[in-house]
C-alpha cells in the first residue's frame, strides 16, 4: 500500500550533530529549505534526550507519494492524545457532520386530569456528551438544559410525579472507562469516563478552603452534590501559585480521596474530579431541580445500573420528548481543539452505538476498524480507546500517516482539517512554533502522557507542498519542554520544505 515500497529503502545519510544543526537553523532560517529533513530527523534521534527513547517517525509529500523522512515508521508505540485524530475522523466518516446525539424522556405511565404524572419519569441516555458542558455553555447556564426539561414538562401539563426519576444508558453499558487507563487518571477531571448518559462534562468540582503552607485543607462542599460521597485527603496548603493536588477513585465508586498540595491562603480554590456514576447523578439533580421548581416528585431518584432491572421496553412506554445535542461536527472540532478525552470517549462509543448497536469502547472500535480497514493499513496498530489515554494503545507514524493520506484524498479534508489546533495560534498548538515558520501552517493533533510526546497532522509548506506527518517519542529524557524544542526545529523545516 501506500509508502511501503518507499519506507523500505531506509535513508542511510550522515547525521549531524542535533545542536549545531539546531544553532544553524535559529541563526539563519534560510537553511531549512537546503538542509534535509531526514539529516534533522537522523539528528532528532541522536540527541541525548532520546539515547534510550523510543521513536517513530515519518514525513510524507502528499501530492507525489513520498517519504520525505522517516525513522522507524512502522514501529508502534503509545501515542497519546494524537488517538483522537482515528475516533474523530471516524465520527465524522460514519455519523456525519449533522448528526445529533439524542436524550429522550419518556414515562411508564400516564398524566391525569390533576396535572400528576401516574408513573415514573425516566430519562433515556443516548451518548450526548454536551450535555450542560462547559465547552458548550457559560458557567452560568451549565444547567439550563434542566430548566428546559421543566419548562417542557410544565407546559405538557406536568405538576408533580408520583413515583421515581430513573435515567437509563445502559445501551452504552457500564465498562466505566476503557482497557489500560491508569488508575492515577481515573479520579481526575480529564480522567472521566464516556457513558450512555454523561453531563456537567463528567466532573465534579471540590471547593476548598486552604490556609497557611504546611497545613491540611478543608473541603468546603462538591458540585454536584452527593451526600453520600466518602472524600478522605492528605491535601496541604503550600507555598505554590497552580494545582498540585491529584484526586483518585474509580467508576461508580463513591469513595474518593486526594493527595498533594494546593496554593495556600485561598478562601476558595476548586479542583476538578471525575464523576463516579453520571447516571445516578443525573436522577439526582434533575429531581432535586424539579421539587426547587415546585415540580413534587414522590419517589426516589435512580441510576438503571443500581436497579438490576430487565432493559426497559421501550416501545411500550410513551415518549414525552426528545433533546438535542450539539452537531458531531461542533463536538469534533472542541475534542482536536482542546484535546477533551471525554469528547473523544463518547465520540467513539456513538460510532459503537450507530454501527453495531451498542455504544460500548469495543463496539466503537470494532465499527472504527470494519470502516477503514479497506481504506487505510492499519498493520500493527492497537487501539483500546478514542482519546489516548490508554497505555494499551500502539500506533506507529506510519499508521498515522496513511491515515492522514486517505483522509486528504477524501471530500472530507478541508472539513476535518479545519477541526485541527493551528501552530503558534490556536488550541493546544498555541504556543507550538510561535512566531516561527511553522506559525500558521502546521494543522496538527497532540500528544502528552508521562514520558510520551506525539504529534501529527499537516503542514502547508512555504512552497506550497502539502505534507503529512507523524512524530511519536516514548520514554524521551529531560523536561517535556526541551523535547518540543527539538521537534520544532522538524516542524520548521517542513514548513520551509
Amino acid at each position: 500500500m501506500l509508502f511501503e515500497v518507499l519506507l523500505s529503502k531506509r535513508n542511510t545519510m550522515q547525521k549531524y550533530s542535533f545542536f549545531s544543526v539546531l544553532t544553524l537553523l535559529y541563526c539563519c532560517s534560510g537553511l531549512f529549505a537546503q538542509i534535509s529533513i531526514q539529516k534533522l530527523a537522523n539528528a532528532f534521534e541522536q540527541s541525548p534526550e532520546n539515547k534510550y527513547a523510543s521513536i517513530s517517525l515519518l514525513i510524507v509529500d502528499l501530492d507525489k507519494d513520498s517519504v520525505v523522512a522517516n525513522i522507524n515508521s512502522d514501529k508502534t508505540l503509545m501515542c497519546a492524545s494524537t488517538a483522537k485524530l482515528f475516533s474523530t475522523f471516524s465520527a465524522l466518516d460514519l455519523l456525519g457532520s449533522d448528526y445529533r446525539p439524542t436524550t429522550s424522556i419518556y414515562t411508564d405511565g400516564y398524566i391525569d386530569s390533576s396535572g400528576a404524572l401516574q408513573g415514573n419519569l425516566i430519562i433515556r441516555g443516548g451518548g450526548d456528551v454536551t450535555l450542560g458542558s462547559k465547552y458548550f455553555h457559560n458557567e452560568d447556564d451549565q444547567f439550563e438544559f434542566l430548566n428546559l426539561w421543566k419548562d417542557t414538562l410544565r407546559g405538557m401539563g406536568i405538576h408533580s410525579i408520583k413515583y421515581s426519576v430513573i435515567t437509563d444508558g445502559s445501551s452504552f453499558g457500564y465498562a466505566g472507562v476503557p482497557d489500560g487507563w491508569d488508575w492515577s487518571d481515573m479520579g481526575n477531571y480529564y480522567g472521566a469516563g464516556a457513558s450512555g448518559i454523561n453531563f456537567h462534562d463528567n466532573t465534579v468540582k471540590y471547593h476548598f478552603q486552604t490556609f497557611s503552607p504546611g497545613r491540611k485543607v478543608k473541603l468546603i462542599e462538591t458540585f454536584p452534590l452527593d451526600e453520600n460521597l466518602k472524600f478522605r485527603h492528605s491535601i496541604k496548603s503550600a507555598n505554590i501559585r497552580n494545582d498540585q493536588s491529584y484526586l483518585f477513585g474509580a467508576p461508580y465508586s463513591q469513595d474518593r480521596f486526594g493527595i498533594g498540595s494546593l496554593p495556600s491562603n485561598r478562601k476558595v480554590f476548586t479542583v476538578k474530579g471525575s464523576m463516579h456514576d453520571p447516571e445516578y447523578m443525573l436522577a439526582k439533580e434533575f429531581s432535586r431541580f424539579l421539587k426547587d421548581s415546585n415540580i413534587h416528585v414522590a419517589g426516589e431518584s435512580y441510576g438503571f445500573r443500581s436497579l438490576g432491572l430487565d432493559p426497559i421496553p421501550y416501545d411500550s412506554l410513551s415518549l414525552l420528548f426528545v433533546h438535542e445535542g450539539q452537531r458531531i461536527k461542533d463536538i469534533i472540532d472542541v475534542t482536536n481543539l482542546n484535546s477533551v478525552n471525554l469528547f473523544a470517549e463518547g465520540l467513539l462509543n456513538l460510532v459503537g452505538y450507530e454501527k453495531k448497536g451498542f455504544g460500548s469502547t469495543t463496539s466503537g472500535i470494532k465499527g472504527l476498524y470494519d470502516n477503514l480497514q479497506n481504506k487505510v493499513n492499519l498493520d500493527g496498530m492497537k487501539l483500546r480507546d478514542g482519546s489516548g489515554l490508554s497505555r494499551k494503545n500502539a500506533v506507529s507514524a506510519q499508521n498515522f500517516c496513511n491515515l492522514l493520506a486517505y483522509i486528504y484524498k477524501s471530500t472530507l479534508y478541508d472539513e476535518f482539517k479545519s477541526s485541527l489546533a493551528i501552530a503558534g495560534e490556536t488550541g493546544t498548538l498555541k504556543n507550538i512554533c510561535r512566531s516561527q515558520m511553522a506559525s500558521g501552517r502546521m494543522f496538527a493533533k497532540s500528544g502528552t502522557l508521562s514520558n510520551v510526546k506525539a504529534y501529527s497532522g499537516y503542514v502547508k509548506s512555504d512552497s506550497g507542498k502539502n505534507l503529512a506527518f507523524a512524530i511519536i517519542v516514548n520514554n524521551f529524557d529531560g523536561p517535556r519542554y526541551q523535547i518540543v524544542k527539538k521537534m520544532e526545529v522538524i516542524f520548521n523545516a517542513m514548513a520551509s520544505y
